[in-house]
């Protein structure tokens, strides 16, 4: 043994990704409303404040936080894709930030794990997106015009399956 001991968090580059997701999420609240970005933002600190000190449970509350932020954009009238694009990067935004911690508690802020968690950040974004896509396409080309809140309801519902599978 070298005697030295692993620093059982995550390295810098997780504060990165999960942050960028975070201020995307962020960003997208402004077509909607000005509190929505606030909260998104607030959310993301904490999430952020999770990862620094590799704490799950900061970690689901921001992400949480992050999410509520992006329900209050949509009830305030932000249009669809925004609140989608929103969804997809608060949940990569939460996802991420787990697997950064999980991993920091595995191998150590020490290890070099930039490649798996841009991987999986970006894995999740494409299927965030993909997702959004469709559900946009199918509440678009609908037989009739559905209000907002329908597709409130399908990203809630979508949301709690990620969270469901995620656990």
């Amino acid at each position: 043994m070298s005697g030295t001991e692993i620093t059982r968090r995550p390295g810098g580059h997780s504060l990165l990704v999960s942050g960028v997701a975070g201020a995307t999420a962020a960003a997208t609240g402004l077509a909607g409303s000005a509190t929505g970005t606030v909260v998104t933002a607030v959310g993301t600190v904490v999430l952020l404040a999770g990862v620094r000190t590799a704490n799950h449970r900061a970690v689901d509350a921001g992400g949480l936080l992050a999410f509520l932020g992006v329900v209050i954009a949509a009830l305030g009238n932000a249009p669809a894709p925004a609140v989608l694009v929103g969804t997809a990067a608060s949940v990569v935004a939460w996802d991420a930030g787990g697997n950064a911690v999980s991993l920091g508690r595995q191998l150590g802020a020490e290890a070099d794990t930039a490649r798996a968690e841009t991987l999986h950040a970006v894995s999740g974004a494409l299927v965030g997106l993909v997702s959004a896509g469709l559900g946009l396409v199918l509440f678009e080309a609908g037989p009739t015009r559905q209000p907002v809140t329908t597709l409130f309801v399908l990203l809630v519902a979508a949301s709690l399956l990620v969270v469901a599978l995620n656990r």
